[in-house]
């Protein structure tokens, strides 16, 4: 049967040590240098759903910052996220933090979603929205602006966002990042049609010519990484260019948007990404699928590869919307876990089979 496999980057094609560096980085950049960012912290968050580092920065700081005023409250804190950093840091509590529960909500980015949900009510207001709100602008999110420089690296942040450096630093994604596949696992996966499907940042789709400030190239940097450069890319960036043209807000198209994985999945067969997001676009306005659908072959197999459930939740939906259009389509989602036993309790959790790396796996479903 003709298999279609979309591929996660981050804990799948790639370990993300960079993002992971960046991360940590960010959180001292706010919370100062002795601060430690614990991995189960981390792992419980992706455990949660939530994946993004612009999310768990400002997650992190907001419940070290709720702890501190909790104990040691402050008059006349500055409203300014940078100001109040410079505060704050001068007053030590003891780590590790805990980050509040709350309800992720579709259309809303998890930290905007922890702002809605009145966590962490310790912090004033104005302050709490600077740092938890509009996490992917560049212009208004100070935690997004300061992992970008340590992502990046400063020359790339300039060239990317035609803003000065704060600072001078060096990519962490080139100097930390990690292929999880060799030659032999890249050789068995070309076999298939293939997309990759990421949250990354990214440029803008393939087929979009001209100079785009502002789209980072994240995602092609780990293809690059990985040696799948000509494989379609369905990130971040091309999410957001699509919404930029239709008025819309790209956390509404993102996994779990089916959105995301439906263009995937047409990107992985015709190899073309805009034409691909553009159909899946016409889904999301009129329910229904368009004729850029009809080039999928009527039978075939829907693998994705994924790290966290996000991306579980929206192949398997868009792989519902294509059985309910007369496609027999035959879905089989895939956990890898890299050992994490955090991930390996999700994956049980919500019946996934899952394997701990790519070897295990090759063998497990016989690719």
């Amino acid at each position: 049967m003709t298999k279609i496999i979309l591929l996660d980057i981050d804990g799948v094609l790639v370990h993300p040590g960079g993002y992971r560096a960046a991360l940590r980085a960010t959180v001292n950049h706010f919370l100062g240098a002795e601060y430690e960012t614990h991995e189960d912290i981390l792992t419980d968050l992706e455990k949660r759903g939530i994946s993004s580092e612009w999310d768990m920065a400002p997650l992190i700081i907001a419940s070290h910052w709720n702890s501190i005023l909790l104990q040691h409250p402050k008059q006349n804190l500055p409203e300014d996220v940078f100001s109040a950093a410079n505060e704050l840091q001068k007053v030590k509590i003891p780590n590790p933090i805990t980050i509040p529960e709350f309800d992720l909500v579709a259309g809303q980015y998890p930290s905007e979603a922890a702002f809605h949900a009145g966590c962490f009510s310790s912090i004033p207001l104005e302050l709490r929205r600077k740092l938890l709100k509009k996490t992917r602008d560049i212009q208004s999110s100070p935690t997004m602006r300061i992992f970008q420089h340590f992502t990046l690296g400063s020359e790339n942040f300039t060239k990317t966002y035609n803003l000065p450096a704060e600072f001078g630093t060096e990519s962490l994604l080139l100097t930390h990042d990690q292929s999880n596949i060799d030659d032999e696992i890249r050789s068995k996966l070309r076999k298939y049609h293939l997309a990759a499907f990421t949250a990354r940042p990214s440029g803008s789709p393939a087929e979009v010519t001209g100079s785009i400030v502002g789209y980072a190239p994240e995602a092609e940097l780990a293809l690059e990484l990985v040696k799948l450069t000509d494989i379609p890319l369905i990130a971040f960036g091309k999410l957001e260019y699509l919404a930029s043209q239709h008025g819309l807000d790209p956390a509404a198209l993102v996994k779990p948007s089916p959105v995301q994985a439906l263009a995937g999945v047409l990107a992985a067969w015709t190899g073309e990404e805009w034409p691909s997001l553009q159909a899946a676009n016409h889904w999301r306005e009129t329910g229904k699928i368009n004729e850029t659908f009809k080039q999928l072959p009527k039978e075939f197999e829907l693998m994705v590869v994924e790290d966290t459930m996000g991306g579980i939740r929206s192949v398997r939906t868009a792989g519902k919307i294509l059985q309910e259009a007369g496609f027999d389509v035959d879905i089989k989602a895939i956990g890898l876990t890299s050992g994490s036993g955090a991930k390996s309790s999700a994956f049980e959790e919500a019946n996934i089979p899952y394997f701990e790396n790519w070897e295990s796996l090759i063998a497990g479903v016989g690719l």
